[in-house]
């Protein structure tokens, strides 16, 4: 491919490509990183939907606890955006990686 009897890369590319495998290797680990949290988010998420659907259920025999059906509904507008936040990262990643692999 680059011409040569052994086919070796010439020494500026041979950097150029160690540069490319690493920045390859640090997207693969990051998209893995950001797979395990956006996991965990929607875990968490899961989770509180559990909890989120025991206390209105309990809210409608007491209805003096409407304050932390608030703060539960609260929270979990704030953990689905975090998951969205990481679904969109772990795309953007995605992405990135097609690149490099594209690069090749």
């Amino acid at each position: 491919m680059f011409g040569g009897a052994d086919d070796e890369p010439p020494s500026g590319a041979s950097a150029g490509w160690e540069r490319l495998e690493r920045a390859a290797a640090s997207a693969v680990s990051a998209l893995g990183e950001w797979r395990r949290r956006a996991a965990q988010a929607e875990a968490e998420v899961v989770a509180l939907r559990g909890v989120l659907e025991q206390v209105i259920a309990a809210a409608e025999r007491q209805p003096g606890d409407e304050e932390e059906l608030r703060r539960l509904r609260a929270e979990n507008a704030v953990l689905k955006s975090r998951a969205a936040e990481a679904r969109a990262r772990v795309a953007s990643l995605l992405a990135k990686l097609q690149v490099l692999e594209g690069a090749e």
